[in-house]
């Protein structure tokens, strides 16, 4: 039950915190939309990652690309493991346990890595069809 309400805890944190950073995101675009760098006396930063990512969830989306990236043939990896665990186990109730709880948890893992890319893919395409609406 504690594994229950921590793993929901953990999903409503990341929710969130990708929701408040779009939304911080939109504020600080509109804000910055508005200060002119070209004028004199004006201090602008410059975006330190280049042209790659002009906006926090250009940003974002690059980095769970990344993770995406990387979490997909070691979620494979530990799917296959999970299987050479069920072999092994030999019809031994305790081993089979261990196995399907692996296994079951392997498949959460997967599912809260593709979850938030898909859920950060979602915001991202909701922001960019209200931004060309304004």
């Amino acid at each position: 039950m504690k594994n229950k309400i921590f793993s929901f805890f953990v999903i409503t944190l990341v929710t969130a915190f990708f929701v408040s950073i779009f939304s911080i995101s939109l504020g600080a675009q509109k804000i910055h939309a508005e200060i002119d760098c070209s004028a004199p006396g004006s201090h602008c930063l410059e975006n330190p990652l280049g042209d790659g990512a002009k906006t926090l969830p250009d940003f974002i989306r690059k980095v769970l690309d990344v993770v995406v990236t990387i979490g997909a043939p070691i979620i494979a990896l530990a799917i296959i493991y999970c299987g050479f665990m069920f072999v092994s186990a030999r019809g031994d109730a305790n081993k089979l346990t261990e196995a399907k709880q692996a296994l079951l948890w392997t498949l959460v893992g997967a599912a809260v890595l593709l979850g938030s890319w898909v859920l950060a893919q979602a915001l991202k395409e909701t922001v960019d069809q209200i931004r060309a609406a304004v």
